[in-house]
């Protein structure tokens, strides 16, 4: 869990406002192109985000008065008017960084470089801090995640539902989109995500009473998925074990199940 501190503070509370401008007025998601020369890109949600997310860069007009976060046995409450100085200043896309910026992302990083989504630059008045941003999109519900590698649990996520009519959005943090499934992995494994996942995480533990957001973030809830991200393989070899000492076939297993039997006879 990222440390505890103003900046924390204010991106919880401003993803949750993000949230609930997209999900309530008309947002223009449904035009997005989603694909470009017959290839599925995010390059067209990025630039929708980039000016999103720049015209609506502040929490300056919630109605939240206060954050009430639960990390753990610990709880952080602080009056969102403290937050007023946070904005984002600048939104990056992945083309438009430097390289100064890619050597602090790799930094955060246990492997290769690869670029955010998007990366934002924000300003409490007086210092510059930044967060990488992972944009997801699905017509369905679950799709194949980032490389295991690449995954940081705490990066903050928005999630894009495509509905026949309309577009649905949800926010938080990534760990909280993962459906603890790890698909047979055709290269580096991708665990998978859902947008149920994500937003039945944010019916749970995060909610508003009396005008104050209370966000529950506890390590034992991630726990599993921390697991699952720190040593794949031992998850994988789990689930095969069990696959193999199987009695019986499932209705409509996956395609290597019998091939895994096989290879144990």
């Amino acid at each position: 869990m990222n440390k505890i501190n103003l900046l924390t503070c204010f991106l919880y509370v401003y993803f949750y406002e993000i949230e609930q401008k997209l999900n309530s007025t008309k947002n223009e998601l449904d035009l997005i192109k989603f694909q470009s020369e017959e290839a599925n890109t995010d390059e067209f949600l990025k630039r929708y985000f980039k000016e999103f997310l720049s015209i609506h860069n502040s929490i300056r007009e919630t109605k939240i008065e206060k954050l009430n976060l639960q990390v753990d046995s610990k709880t952080h409450q602080i009056e969102t008017k403290k937050l007023f100085n946070y904005q984002i200043k600048t939104v990056f896309l992945p083309e438009e960084l430097t390289n100064s910026q890619k050597q602090e992302i790799t930094k955060s990083k246990s492997s290769v470089y690869t670029n955010p989504d998007l990366y934002l630059e924000i300003s409490d008045g007086t210092t510059l801090f930044y967060e990488s941003i992972e944009l997801k999109s699905t017509k369905t519900d679950t799709i194949p995640g980032s490389s295991i590698q690449q995954v940081l649990p705490f990066e903050w996520v928005i999630f894009i539902k495509r509905n026949t009519n309309s577009v649905s959005v949800a926010t938080g943090f990534y760990i909280n989109s993962i459906t603890e499934k790890l698909p047979f992995p055709d290269r580096s494994p991708r665990p998978q995500v859902g947008f149920k996942n994500l937003v039945n995480w944010n019916k749970k533990y995060r909610k508003i009473e009396n005008d104050i957001l209370f966000v529950e973030n506890r390590s034992e809830i991630n726990s599993e998925k921390i697991k699952l991200l720190t040593d794949w393989q031992d998850y994988l070899a789990a689930e095969w074990l069990e696959i193999i000492q199987s009695d019986s076939s499932k209705k409509n297993e996956k395609w290597f199940n019998n091939a895994l039997r096989k290879m144990v006879i």
